[in-house]
């Protein structure tokens, strides 16, 4: 199991614990980096190297918490790998 945090702007009704999303693999860099995005874009992981990149490309919402000072929600999504 590998979790990962995503920074969500606004609140999704559709992204809450419990909740399968999907993600999508982007790169940067020449693909040197890559990033994800949960689908439709709502969230963004950080950026991680090509040698911490995902196999799965789907996951269950652990957890969703608001930052107090910033306003954005970071969205805990956990990975069966």
């Amino acid at each position: 199991m590998r979790e990962m945090e995503f920074k969500m702007e606004i609140e999704y009704e559709q992204i809450k614990e419990g909740a399968e999303v999907n993600i999508e693999e982007g790169y940067l860099q020449d693909g040197l980096v890559v990033y994800y995005t949960i689908v439709p874009a709502v969230a963004m992981s950080a950026n991680f190297t090509r040698q911490e990149a995902l196999r799965s490309r789907s996951g269950k919402v652990v957890s969703v918490r608001q930052d107090e000072d910033s306003g954005a929600f970071y969205v805990t999504v956990a990975f069966d790998e």
